[in-house]
């Protein structure tokens, strides 16, 4: 009897599996086909530290471990400071940081929340990076550092790389460890029940369990959410290897990395380097809604500054927190901060000043001895407490505004600098930009703006010379004096060099150099951009990132020119060295020299006050005599939303503040005048056509049939008329929506 209930139940047993299998595949897409459909079409394999175990339920879970992702390597960075941060994400303790006999940071003490996003802000060589690479165990430090244990760490730095020979797309998706550790245990229950002529209820339930993990982990939002990021941070082919990607490029690949990592706890040092003002817009609406975990950012971009709820500041070798402060909020009481410093130590040295005065003038008189004496104690306490200490020059140089002023232009014969004739323009087999015809004349003040991968970095290395022409000419005047400054200018300085030195030389070098100049003259410039005292006397190698930039700056400055070309000046130099640039530049010149600039930086743009504009389009160089205009960044500027349930991009292109003007959109608006002038002479044509057509209809007497035909000829000419009126209509509301 036995043995016939367990023959009966074989058949039923197996019907359960086969409705079970229907049920489930109705909500979650596992067969082999559809999963690979989804996903296998990419290539990539990423590796995965975890391990799949069986719970007593006989159910699949997932054991992560969990790691440091670090863009510059492919493995987990696993010598990290973790313990028990006693509920934060991270924990500082007294840290304290030298170099050399210089000390950097003093006692530093910060406690990281969980999900808390942090500016970290300061001067030139304050410390900022220095206290990431602390937390990274990159260089040696006193105190302690504590990571929560269970915090997966992301670490983005200033010059990471991916140089990997995947595709972008699949390069950028290989940081999503949990979605392919899922995808694999997804497939191997598939390969189980798809090899099984009747799968267990085990296998079933691993197959349901493993599904529902793939969903949870975000397999099949995966390509959309890689895809949206990358095309966020301005890509469009995905299928490109990163071999074939500019290190700028494969900076953004490696910082799309670390966002689609999913870190508990993310630092990031100058993400905006390499950016343009597209990417860099994304970005800021991206980190302003981002709730996956802790950061800590470092960055001079003011936009990606308030993206941030809290700010912290390294001033003095010491770190003061502002909760709940916006960048702007943090800038207001900063002032306060510095003027209430500046009030206190001022009435303090008034007492101390009273309180000597006194002493100077009783001190030796009997009856006023002990009041002297009392006053000579006072001033001992006062000094012992640090009140007649000025305040601190880090304090001071909150304040401190560059100061850049370029010298006058050499005069130059004629009014032509520098022009391109005929010219093809690019590198390689392809040009990028063809049919030429540039002039840059005294007086002139020229943006260069396109797209990303237009061209306008190799066009202003054709212009500079060091880039050859594919065809056509490049002529030059013989009183040319040309100064160039490129967004990787500091990045090419002798690091074993003292900044003074370099600065100097640099001034005297070359057939248009100035033997003359003194370290005197270069310690001058430099003071003016706030490398003062020892700074400018230390080798490169001792510098930060910013007091790099501003030793290039210096160099920049010293040397007279009459032409001079900047590259995306923005992305090393600090917010204050950029205004003192952008007012330099917009006083420099007059009537003898000649600017060309590449920049997606509004603020600047504006203070220098272009006179044309030359656009990268479609292969092809515009240039127009006039200012720069809103019209100029709306083109520029991608949109971000989030969904009411945390996902990316909405397909709509609207935001809470601004809304997308598809660049086909912006390409028929720069195209809109010359078709509006066409439409005009084509309707003009058509018009007169209809009066003569008319005239011959007035002459038909009684031939219907020519009446009917002419009758025919004149309809079709005035639909044609309508329909163009009506495109001379959207253009004219085009225009005036860009406007």
């Amino acid at each position: 009897m036995n043995q016939k209930y367990e023959t009966s139940r074989f058949p039923f047993f197996f019907l359960i599996a086969i409705i079970s299998l229907t049920s489930v595949s109705a909500f979650y897409p596992f067969s082999p086909s559809v999963s690979s459909k989804v996903l296998n079409h990419r290539s990539s394999e990423p590796s995965y530290e975890g391990t799949w175990q069986r719970r007593n339920t006989n159910l699949i879970s997932l054991s992560s471990t969990q790691e440091a992702i670090s863009p510059t390597s492919t493995q987990a960075k696993d010598d990290l400071s973790r313990g028990d941060a006693r509920g934060a994400a991270l924990l500082l303790e007294d840290i304290s940081v030298s170099r050399g006999n210089s000390q950097i940071l003093s006692n530093i003490n910060w406690r990281i929340e969980p999900k808390s996003k942090f500016a970290l802000v300061g001067t030139n060589g304050a410390g900022k990076s220095t206290l990431l690479k602390a937390i990274m165990e990159e260089l040696p430090y006193e105190g302690k550092v504590t990571i929560g244990t269970k915090q997966k760490v992301g670490y983005l730095q200033q010059t990471a790389v991916a140089g990997s020979t995947k595709t972008i797309f699949d390069e950028a998706a290989s940081a999503m460890t949990e979605v392919a550790a899922a995808k694999a245990v997804l497939e191997r229950a598939e390969e189980r029940v798809a090899s099984s002529t009747i799968p267990t209820d085990e296998d079933m339930d691993a197959l349901v369990l493993a599904t529902e993990n793939f969903e949870m982990v975000g397999g099949y939002r995966q390509e959309q959410e890689v895809g949206s990021m990358l095309k966020g941070l301005g890509f469009t082919d995905l299928e490109q290897t990163c071999d074939q990607l500019s290190g700028g490029w494969q900076m953004r690949v490696s910082f799309a990395k670390t966002l689609l990592s999913k870190p508990s706890l993310c630092l990031m040092d100058e993400p905006g380097n390499h950016l343009d003002r597209s990417a860099r817009k994304w970005l800021a609406q991206y980190l302003k809604s981002y709730d996956g975990g802790a950061m800590i950012l470092v960055t001079h971009d003011v936009e990606l500054l308030e993206a941030m709820d809290h700010i912290a500041e390294i001033s003095a070798k010491s770190l003061q927190t502002y909760k709940s402060c916006t960048y702007s909020q943090y800038l207001e009481l900063k002032e306060e901060r510095a003027l209430a410093a500046q009030s206190e130590y001022e009435r303090n040295l008034e007492k101390a000043n009273k309180l000597q005065d006194f002493v100077d003038k009783w001190g030796a008189s009997a009856t006023k001895a002990t009041a002297a004496q009392s006053r000579v104690k006072q001033l001992e306490k006062m000094k012992a407490r640090g009140e007649l200490d000025a305040p601190p020059e880090a304090v001071l140089q909150e304040n401190f505004k560059p100061r850049l002023k370029l010298p006058n232009p050499p005069k130059a014969m004629g009014d032509i600098l520098l022009a391109l004739r005929n010219a093809k323009v690019g590198h390689g087999a392809n040009p990028l930009i063809t049919d030429v015809n540039f002039e840059i004349q005294r007086g002139m003040k020229i943006l260069i703006r396109g797209e990303n991968g237009s061209g306008k970095s190799t066009l202003l290395h054709t212009l500079r010379g060091t880039l050859p022409l594919m065809d056509g000419e490049r002529e030059t005047n013989e009183s040319l004096r040309m100064g160039v400054f490129t967004q990787d200018l500091a990045q090419e300085l002798d690091v074993k060099a003292r900044a003074v030195d370099l600065v100097t030389a640099y001034a005297r070098e070359g057939s248009f150099g100035d033997i003359n100049i003194s370290d005197k003259d270069a310690r001058t410039v430099m003071g003016g951009l706030g490398l003062t005292g020892d700074k400018s006397l230390r080798k490169i190698e001792a510098l930060s990132g910013g007091e790099k930039a501003r030793v290039a700056l210096a160099m920049f400055a010293l040397k007279p020119s009459n032409l001079y070309l900047l590259d995306e000046v923005s992305n090393h130099l600090d917010i204050e060295c950029v205004e003192a640039l952008s007012e330099s530049l917009s006083e420099w010149g007059e009537e003898e020299g000649a600017v060309v600039v590449i920049s997606h930086d509004k603020s600047f743009c504006d203070k220098v006050g272009f006179t044309h504009v030359a656009t990268v389009e479609d292969g092809g160089l515009v240039l127009e005599q006039r200012s720069t205009n809103a019209a100029d960044w709306d083109s520029s500027v991608a949109t971000f939303q989030r969904s009411s349930d945390g996902e990316a991009a909405d397909s709509s292109g609207e935001t809470t503040e601004a809304k997308e003007i598809d660049p086909k959109l912006r390409k028929q608006a720069y195209n809109a005048p010359k078709r509006i002038a066409k439409i005009e002479t084509i309707v003009e044509q058509k018009e007169e056509k209809v009066a003569e057509l008319e005239s011959k209809m007035m002459e038909c007497g009684n031939d219907v049939g020519k009446l009917v035909d002419l009758t025919k000829e004149k309809q079709k000419l005035e639909e044609q008329v309508a329909e163009l009126m009506e495109e001379w209509e959207q253009l004219e509301e085009l225009l005036l929506q860009i406007q």
